[in-house]
């Protein structure tokens, strides 16, 4: 026999093994609602670019989490999360300063999707990376340079590819790291 006969036969033997009873027609077998399964999601990646000064191994592995943690929070808040479509993005900038969070509200169209958050019906993130260029002093984080890297996809009306490029500021503030400011950029690739 060949491998092909054996395995015609085994999924013939297969399938009557696993039919209905006499009594009842038969019927396909249920498939389940996500046939395919789901992409996984794009994890941000946050790693220490340029580190001007000492900084302990446990002081760097606290930025990274700190500053990954505002930087997502904004790009969840802004770009990614919610439920589209809508028209709200009054509270897109959490781990921003008050003249920041002016600034951005300013920029809406650059620094959230109220540009097209009528005309879509989700977001779909391609590639997330954040890199922290840090001035230490004494040993310890005092301001830092994220450079974000944000590329994601539309779905709905706007079915476009955008990339969200630039750099946050951030600096240490009694309520933990905050962005004071920005440069960036936000097009369609």
């Amino acid at each position: 026999m060949t491998g092909a006969t054996v395995l015609a036969l085994v999924l013939t033997l297969a399938a009557g093994a696993c039919s209905g009873s006499e009594d009842s027609p038969d019927e396909p077998a249920a498939v389940p609602p996500s046939a395919t399964p789901a992409e996984p999601p794009v994890e941000t990646k946050v790693l220490v670019g340029k580190l001007t000064g000492r900084l302990p191994k446990a002081e760097r592995v606290k930025v990274v989490t700190e500053i990954g943690a505002v930087v997502e929070g904004w790009t969840q808040a802004a770009y990614v999360g919610g439920d589209y479509p809508r028209r709200d993005f009054a509270d897109s900038w959490p781990g921003f300063t008050a003249g920041a969070r002016a600034l951005a509200r300013k920029d809406q169209a650059l620094m959230s999707n109220q540009d097209v958050g009528t005309r879509i019906d989700g977001v779909e993130v391609r590639r997330s990376r954040v890199v922290l260029d840090v001035l230490s002093v004494e040993q310890l984080a005092r301001a830092v340079t994220a450079r974000v890297l944000l590329e994601f996809r539309t779905t709905g009306s706007v079915e476009k590819k955008v990339r969200v490029q630039g750099r946050l500021y951030l600096t240490h503030e009694d309520a933990g790291w905050q962005v004071f400011g920005y440069d960036m950029t936000k097009g369609a690739v």
